[in-house]
């Protein structure tokens, strides 16, 4: 008894020391938290723990892209060796309802009788969670169907059954730091300047300057990086 509040309290305390470690900033106004492919690593292992203590899923479903990479790990963490895709688009159309379109449609017709995992990387406003549920996944007739992300955002609608860590941060992810980047370096350059603007991609990247500057030549929105 002792030894396992011992050993829960020391996975609180490593967590929590994770937790600051995280690279969090901020930039003309808006936050960022930065993750490396270890601290990604570890907040699936937390997740696999809080989902292993309650839930004993069958079958991983990971929405593309970034879900399917948190799947992809939750499954070796849950020794569960098959993991099935889906992918969608969110818009919001003329008559501003919110949609999702398939174009990487599940591979399972019939999911009767099985306990369903869907998982994300971030449940933000979580309608594109709720959309897949009630659309995708339920009218295939599971068992049973629970959501678990890594992140979620304060102002979540559709919350997810587990979760690590809730952050109105703008999350860089390692699988998409080259897209972060380019969506962020018009913003950088112009708060920080040049030098610092590019060393903090850089930084972001996980690369030297140079190596930057050649990548960021590539959005069309930037402005000329010599």
């Amino acid at each position: 008894m002792v030894s396992s509040f011992f050993l829960r309290l020391s996975k609180i305390l490593i967590a929590l020391f994770r937790l600051f470690c995280m690279k969090i900033f901020e930039v003309g106004g808006v936050k960022y938290l930065h993750l490396s492919w270890k601290d990604v690593e570890d907040l699936a292992e937390q997740l696999a723990d809080s989902i292993s203590a309650s839930y004993r899923p069958d079958i991983l479903v990971g929405i593309l892209r970034g879900g399917a990479t948190v799947a992809h790990l939750l499954s070796d963490f849950l020794d569960l060796r098959t993991v099935y895709p889906i992918g969608c688009n969110s818009y919001v159309d003329v008559a501003k309802r919110f949609n999702v379109k398939v174009y990487s449609p599940l591979a399972l017709n019939d999911l009767s009788g099985g306990r369903v995992l869907l998982v994300d990387d971030v449940a933000d406003e979580g309608l594109t969670l709720e959309a897949i549920v009630e659309q995708e996944i339920k009218p295939k007739n599971p068992l049973e169907v629970r959501v678990a992300t890594l992140h979620m955002k304060p102002w979540c609608k559709f919350k997810p059954d587990y979760y690590i860590q809730m952050t109105d941060a703008w999350i860089i992810y390692p699988w998409e730091k080259r897209e972060v980047a380019r969506q962020v370096a018009e913003n950088f350059l112009k708060h920080l300047g040049k030098e610092e603007g590019l060393r903090m991609l850089a930084e972001i990247l996980e690369t030297d300057i140079e190596k930057a500057k050649k990548l960021l030549k590539s959005a069309k929105s930037l402005p000329l990086i010599e």
